[in-house]
């Protein structure tokens, strides 16, 4: 069966990813709302617009392949969606929190156009690797199951 067809697979994990960058972006809502955006702050959004949906595109380019990091491989060595899904939300909120605080501490100062370098940056580089990853051809077949294995 593909991948986008199990419940809970792929599909399941996007919802997961789709709420969660949903609920951040209605928890930081009152903080990009206190006056009217400068051109730099207009910037800053896109750039975390586009940094968001790199990391989607990331995991949809890893998923069925072979996963050389053991943070984002399951028990058969191959990509694990969830848990892409999970360490992504993770450090990519994590890098917005320390922002926005930044961003709040002092008012006075324009982080705005460093901010949306480091942002651009990142999202750059991310898209690289999945380019990288819809260059290498087909997938993985799925895994046998247990029960396969407990037959023989």
């Amino acid at each position: 069966m593909p991948p986008f067809s199990r419940a809970g697979g792929i599909l399941g994990t996007g919802r997961r990813a789709a709420g969660l960058l949903v609920l951040t972006a209605l928890l930081a809502g009152p903080a990009l709302q206190a006056a009217p955006p400068p051109r730099s702050k207009k910037r800053w959004i896109a750039a975390w617009v586009a940094l968001a949906a790199v990391n989607a595109l990331d995991v949809h380019s890893s998923a069925g392949r072979r996963e050389a990091n053991p943070l984002l491989r399951d028990r058969h060595g191959r990509f694990h969606p969830g848990k892409a899904v999970l360490l992504k939300s993770a450090l990519t909120g994590g890098f917005f929190f320390a922002q926005v605080w930044t961003l709040r501490a002092r008012p006075g100062r324009d982080y705005y156009p460093p901010f949306t370098l480091a942002n651009t940056v990142a999202a750059a580089g991310l898209a690289g690797v999945a380019a990288r990853n819809y260059s290498l051809g087909s997938r993985l077949p799925a895994p046998a199951s247990a029960t396969a294995h407990s037959a023989r």
